[in-house]
């Protein structure tokens, strides 16, 4: 029988995180890696939920608006990808 293959789950969380901070990833990278990490994560019974690492990337949703008025014009792709993983 082969051998199981372990690795410790708060060292890839925190390889993942620092990924996430890079300038030099493009944004379908970091979606793969949250992607993974998440799945992971949620598998292990590990997963604790996430933060925006700028305050700044928090999308704020103004409520007299509606449809794609109602969210922060200024929000991107990138936005959702700058996340820091507790």
């Amino acid at each position: 029988m082969p051998q199981r293959k372990t690795f410790n789950v708060d060292d890839f969380k925190q390889w993942v995180n620092e990924r996430l901070t890079s300038e030099h990833l493009s944004v379908d990278h970091k979606r793969g890696l949250f992607n993974a990490l998440d799945h992971i994560l949620h598998k292990t019974g590990n997963y604790k939920g996430f933060g925006y690492t700028y305050i700044d990337d928090v999308r704020p949703c103004f409520p007299d608006k509606i449809g794609a008025d109602a969210c922060n014009p200024a929000w991107t792709d990138d936005h959702e990808t700058r996340r820091f993983y507790y």
